[in-house]
């Protein structure tokens, strides 16, 4: 955070916190996965189905909610957002008994009974609540923040998404002792109502810009200036977006999109199934003080040292982006996920080396993001950057949306060493993904510095 203003650190304490809660109810589900099989005895791939419909409802909507977000004041947008997931939550952890009276769905010879069918329109709600964080939250920190901090800021909204994928798990690693699952996600679902409102109070003043770029230029243009056939305003970047030269934004763009879905695989292997991997191979408890802590329980620290672990990272590698080539740290970063995985899988490990195998993993893995979204920002425009990070975020989604329930399949079929070993592919193609960047055939570099001077207009 050295060289940002107060207002700068206050403006990525609040963004980075509705990050940080956008990913805590992201992990609420995984770390309860073991629990919910043995309570609700439903088999690992529909589970991982549960997972897959979060991914759906978050997909589907970004695209939209960037469109909104260019266009409507983005402080109605998050804040609502955050609250309906929280609510969603409270409906899951009734669902057994909502659930009850509803009529068993049978599909393809599996049977769906009620409280699963609730659970399951609960999990695409969180879903949709939870897609506004990524278009909002970009531009916000565009509009927010200097092009010389941009990267420290970036760091700080990408770890505080690790933090929470990390604070999720550790905290539910205490409660399992104490409560069960559905008391568990209820106390997590109120959190979020009683902090969406909050969030809505913090942005409600004029110390920060969440109105979108275009409707602000909107309002300076001359009556005689006209919109176009979709009711934007008439915006000098749309043709050099969608018309000009490729190599400024399609073609590195659709890298990117490939680097996302091809490193996702990984990633949604570890953030679904890694405390079922630990449990299931290693199985490790600790007793201190007349307490046991569990298998789930141990297998839940241990992830939450993994992402942790990548939150600390992009807390370091977001003040290295405002430097030096995001591209580089994108390579170090694959290499790091990489290595981890590949020994992780494959090697018997003690307490200790395990732990410092999931570090290394989750540095590699996650500590990505904040030199990943600076070339998305760098390669959009002010006016069309909400809706250049809702468009990517939602074909991921969609894209990515059926790995949690083939990646359980996997695992079940396959075992799990050799399962995760499998998931170190995606690393691998990621890494060429990001060397097709390097090639003037597919980013033109000059062009994305162009780009990031762009005027906000």
């Amino acid at each position: 955070m050295f060289g940002l203003s107060m207002r700068e650190v206050r403006f990525a304490l609040i963004v980075s916190s509705a990050h940080f809660t956008q990913h805590v109810f992201y992990r609420v589900l995984p770390p309860l996965i073991p629990v919910l099989a043995v309570a609700l005895e439903y088999p690992l791939w529909q589970l991982g189905l549960l997972i897959t419909l979060y991914s759906f409802g978050m997909g589907v909507v970004q695209a939209p909610f960037g469109i909104l977000a260019d266009r409507i004041d983005r402080r109605y947008l998050l804040p609502t957002g955050l609250a309906l997931a929280g609510a969603a939550y409270v409906l899951f952890a009734l669902a057994p008994t909502l659930g009850a009276p509803l009529p068993t769905l049978v599909l393809f010879g599996h049977q769906f009974e009620g409280g699963y069918l609730v659970m399951a329109l609960a999990m695409l709600v969180v879903g949709v609540g939870l897609a506004v964080v990524h278009p909002t939250g970009y531009p916000l920190i565009t509009d927010n923040v200097s092009e010389a901090n941009k990267g420290k800021v970036l760091g700080a909204f990408g770890a505080s998404s690790k933090v929470g994928d990390g604070t999720a798990p550790a905290i539910i690693a205490g409660l399992i002792l104490v409560l069960a699952w559905d008391r568990i996600i209820l106390l997590f679902g109120l959190a979020g109502v009683v902090y969406g409102v909050g969030l809505y109070a913090a942005l409600r003043g004029e110390e920060f810009e969440t109105v979108p770029t275009g409707r602000r230029a909107d309002e300076t243009m001359g009556e005689g200036e006209q919109a176009d056939d979709s009711g934007d305003r008439l915006d000098p970047e749309k043709p050099r977006v969608l018309e000009g030269d490729r190599r400024q934004f399609l073609y590195p763009m659709t890298a990117i999109y490939l680097f996302f879905v091809t490193s996702g695989l990984t990633s949604h292997g570890i953030t679904a199934f890694l405390p079922v991997f630990l449990v299931a191979v290693y199985g490790y408890s600790v007793e201190m003080g007349g307490v046991t802590a569990g298998a789930e329980s141990v297998a839940n620290i241990y992830f939450a040292g993994v992402l942790l672990s990548g939150a600390l990272l992009q807390l370091y590698l977001g003040g290295l982006v405002d430097r030096y080539d995001p591209r580089t740290i994108m390579l170090g970063c694959m290499a790091m996920a990489t290595v981890g995985l590949v020994v992780l899988a494959f090697l018997p490990l003690g307490p200790y080396t395990l732990a410092a195998v999931v570090i290394v993993l989750g540095a590699g893995l996650y500590g990505i993001n904040p030199a990943r979204d600076a070339l998305i920002s760098d390669l959009s425009p002010p006016a069309f950057e909400g809706r250049a990070f809702g468009y990517i975020f939602t074909a991921v989604s969609l894209t990515g949306a059926a790995f949690p329930a083939i990646i359980g399949y996997l695992l079940e079929t396959q075992g799990m060493r050799r399962g995760y070993g499998l998931l170190a592919i995606g690393t691998v193609l990621a890494t060429g993904c990001i060397l097709l960047l390097y090639s003037d055939r597919v980013y033109l570099e000059a062009s994305a510095t162009d780009t990031r001077s762009a005027p906000s207009d």
